[in-house]
C-alpha cells in the first residue's frame, strides 16, 4: 500500500502538466483568432493607403546619413529638421534600409505596433480581470476604426499606443512579482513614448498612477519609492535626446521646423506643447469640428462618430451598466464580490486605472481646440478594455443577479440603436445584424434563469455581436478604401512630380542644390521622389532659414538656379508678409513652370539681375 501510495501522485504529474498545456493552448486560441483578425483588418488593402509625404521625405533623407538620421533631418543636406523627435522615424528609417524605401515599408513599424497592442491589452487585462475580459477587451481593440485607420497609416500614434501598453503591463508585473525593476522599466517605456508623440503621451499618465498606487500591495514607503524612481527614469528618457543634441556644437544642429528661435527645446515644449493648447481653432476649423460633448459622436465635418463614437457609445454604456449594478447591490447591502484577496484588488485598481483613462480622453478631446483624428489613439485601449471587462462582468453575474442581467440588456440595446445611426456612412446590413443580435439578447435574458449554464454563452455571444458588428464594417470599409489619418501636407500627384523631377535633373548642371523651396511641405514629395538636397529659404509661416544676401550668394555661385514658390506667394495681400528671401527670390526669377510639367507661377529659374 504505501508502495502504491507513492507511486500514484508521480502517475498523475505527467497527466497534470498535459491537461495544463491543453488548457493553455485552448485559452490561446481565442486571442490568437481575434490577433489575426486585428491584423486582417490593418494589411488588407494596405499598398491603398495615401502617403504623407512629410515624414516621408524626412524618413528618405535621415536614411542617406548618420548626421540626418540622429537629428531628424527634413531635407539630404541636413538644413532643417522634423518638428518632433525622431525615435519613431528611426524605426522606419531601419525598415527602408533592410526592405527599400518604398510606402508598404515606410508604415511597417506602425502596423507591426498596431497588431502587437492587441495581443498585449489582452494579457494586461487578464492580468487584471480574467481571460474572457483579456479576449474581448482584445477584440474590441482588433476592430476599432481608429485604431485600424492609424495602425495603417504613416504616424507615430499606434507605436505610442503600444510603449504605454507596454507601461501598464509592467506596472502590473511590478506588483505581482514584488520587484522594483519593472515600475523602473514602465518609467523608461512612457519616456519613449514621449520621444514618440510627445505631450500627447502624456494623457496615460493618471490613469498609469492610479495603477501604479491601487494594484501593489507592497509597504506605501516602498511603492513611494518606486514611483520616485520610475518618475526619474521617464524624466531622463524623455529628456535624453533633447540633451544630447543640446551638447552638440550648434553649427551641427539643424534648424528643427516650428521652432522660433532653432531650439529643440523650443520645437517641443512651445510648438508642441503650449501652443497646441493655447491656440484656439480658426473660423473653419471650428466650424468643421466645433468642441463640445458629442464631438466624438458627430456624423458631419471630421465623422468622429464612425472612427470612434460608435465604440464609444458602448464604453460608456457599458461601464455605466457595471458600475449601476455595483452601486445597487452595495446600497442593499448585499455586494456579493469578494472582500478581501489579491484578486479584489486588482479588479479594482484595474477599474481605476481604466475609468481614469477613459474619461480624461473623453473629455480631453471633447475640448480640445483643435483635434487630429489620429490623437484619439492616446486613449483607444481605455474605450476597449473596458467594453471588454464590462461585457464579461455583467454576463459573468446575469444568471444569479437580475439587475446586472437587465443592465446589461439595456446597454446592449441602447449601443445597437444608436451605434449604425453615428457610424456614417451607415451599413445596413450591420446596423440589422447588430439589431438582431440585440433581440437576442433580450430574448436569452428574459429565460436565462430557468435555462442552463450555455444559456449565460449565448448572452455573450449576442451582446458581443451587437456590439462589435457596426465598428467592425466600419472599420472593414476604412481598410478597402485605403484610409489614413495620417494626412498628407504638400502632397503633388507622382506625375506632376516625376516630370518636376526629370526637368530639374536636366537643368541642375553642377548646381548643389537641386531646386529652392519657399516651403518645407512642397518640397516633400521631391525629396520623396529623388532624394536630393533642396534649399529650404523658410520654415513654418515664412519663418526666413536664409537672407537675401545668402541666397543671392548661392544662385551667383551655381549652387542653386531654379526655386518652387506656392501660386500667389508674395502677389496681391501676400505680398505685404512676404518673407524678403521669397521676395528676392520671385523678383530674380522667370517663371519655366510650363516647361517642367507644373501650374504656372510655381517654379522659377533665379539669376542674380532682377526680373522686370
Amino acid at each position: 500500500m504505501e508502495a502504491g501510495a507513492l507511486e500514484r501522485p508521480a502517475a498523475r504529474t505527467p497527466s497534470a502538466a498535459v491537461h495544463a498545456r491543453a488548457a493553455a493552448r485552448t485559452s490561446a486560441v481565442p486571442v490568437l483568432l481575434v490577433t489575426v483578425l486585428g491584423a486582417a483588418l490593418r494589411l488588407v488593402a494596405f499598398d491603398r493607403v495615401r502617403v504623407n509625404p512629410y515624414y516621408d521625405a524626412a524618413v528618405r533623407s535621415m536614411g542617406q546619413s548618420w548626421h540626418n538620421f540622429f537629428y531628424g533631418a527634413f531635407d539630404p543636406a541636413g538644413q532643417v529638421s522634423i518638428d518632433k523627435t525622431p525615435a519613431d522615424l528611426w524605426l522606419q528609417v531601419a525598415s527602408t534600409k533592410l526592405l527599400g524605401f518604398t510606402p508598404i515599408t515606410l508604415r511597417l513599424p506602425e502596423v507591426i505596433a498596431g497588431m502587437l497592442a492587441i495581443p498585449l491589452l489582452y494579457d494586461l487585462v487578464r492580468r487584471l480581470f480574467g481571460h474572457r475580459a483579456g479576449v474581448l477587451a482584445a477584440a474590441a481593440l482588433a476592430v476599432l476604426p481608429i485604431s485600424v485607420v492609424t495602425a495603417r497609416s504613416d504616424t507615430m500614434d499606434s507605436l505610442m499606443t503600444l510603449l504605454m501598453l507596454g507601461a501598464a503591463w509592467l506596472i502590473v508585473r511590478a506588483a505581482l512579482t514584488h520587484r522594483t525593476w519593472p515600475l523602473l522599466s514602465a518609467g523608461a517605456l512612457m519616456g519613449l513614448a514621449f520621444n514618440v508623440k510627445l505631450f500627447e503621451a502624456l494623457i496615460a499618465v493618471p490613469a498609469l498612477l492610479v495603477l501604479a498606487v491601487l494594484v501593489a500591495d507592497d509597504p506605501w514607503r516602498r511603492r513611494v519609492t518606486g514611483l520616485a524612481g520610475a518618475a526619474v527614469v521617464f524624466a531622463g528618457v524623455s529628456l535624453s535626446w533633447l540633451i544630447a543634441v543640446s551638447l552638440l556644437p550648434t553649427a551641427h544642429r539643424p534648424y528643427p521646423i516650428g521652432s522660433t528661435n532653432g531650439s529643440v527645446w523650443n520645437v517641443v515644449f512651445v510648438f508642441n506643447g503650449i501652443d497646441r493648447v493655447r491656440t484656439p481653432p480658426s473660423a473653419a476649423q471650428a466650424l468643421l469640428d466645433p468642441p463640445g460633448i458629442t464631438r466624438l459622436f458627430t456624423t458631419t465635418g471630421v465623422l468622429h462618430g464612425r472612427l470612434i463614437g460608435s465604440m464609444l457609445i458602448a464604453a460608456l454604456a457599458l461601464g455605466a451598466a457595471a458600475v449601476a449594478t455595483l452601486g445597487w447591490h452595495r446600497l442593499r447591502g448585499n455586494a456579493q464580490e469578494p472582500q478581501t484577496g489579491d484578486e479584489l484588488r486588482r479588479r479594482r485598481a484595474g477599474t481605476a486605472f481604466l475609468a481614469v483613462w477613459l474619461i480624461l480622453g473623453f473629455g480631453l478631446f471633447s475640448a480640445m481646440g483643435r483635434l487630429h483624428p489620429r490623437y484619439l489613439e492616446a486613449f483607444t485601449p481605455a474605450v476597449a478594455g473596458t467594453i471588454g471587462v464590462s461585457l464579461a462582468w455583467l454576463t459573468m453575474r446575469a444568471r444569479r443577479d437580475p439587475v446586472a442581467r437587465w443592465l446589461l440588456v439595456v446597454a446592449v440595446v441602447a449601443t445597437a440603436v444608436l451605434a449604425p445611426a453615428v457610424a456614417v456612412p451607415g451599413w445596413p446590413t450591420a446596423g440589422v445584424i447588430a439589431l438582431i443580435a440585440a433581440a437576442v439578447a433580450v430574448l436569452v435574458a428574459a429565460g436565462l434563469p430557468r435555462v442552463r449554464a450555455s444559456g449565460a454563452v449565448v448572452l455573450l455571444a449576442a451582446a458581443t455581436v451587437a456590439v462589435l458588428a457596426v465598428p467592425t464594417a466600419t472599420s472593414v470599409h476604412l481598410a478597402r478604401a485605403g484610409a489614413s489619418s495620417s494626412g498628407r501636407p504638400g502632397y503633388a500627384p507622382p506625375a506632376r512630380v516625376a516630370a518636376l523631377s526629370r526637368y530639374l535633373k536636366a537643368h541642375q548642371g553642377s548646381a548643389r542644390y537641386e531646386t529652392a523651396s519657399t516651403s518645407v511641405a512642397k518640397a516633400g514629395p521631391l525629396i520623396v521622389h529623388d532624394g536630393r538636397p533642396v534649399l529650404m529659404l523658410t520654415s513654418l509661416y515664412d519663418r526666413p532659414l536664409l537672407t537675401p544676401a545668402q541666397l543671392a550668394g548661392k544662385v551667383a555661385t551655381g549652387e542653386v538656379n531654379t526655386i518652387m514658390l506656392g501660386r500667389g506667394t508674395c502677389t496681391g495681400r501676400a505680398a505685404a508678409t512676404c518673407a524678403p528671401v521669397v521676395r528676392w527670390a520671385r523678383n530674380h526669377g522667370t517663371d519655366v513652370s510650363r516647361a517642367a510639367g507644373q501650374r504656372p507661377g510655381t517654379l522659377y529659374h533665379l539669376t542674380t539681375k532682377a526680373v522686370r
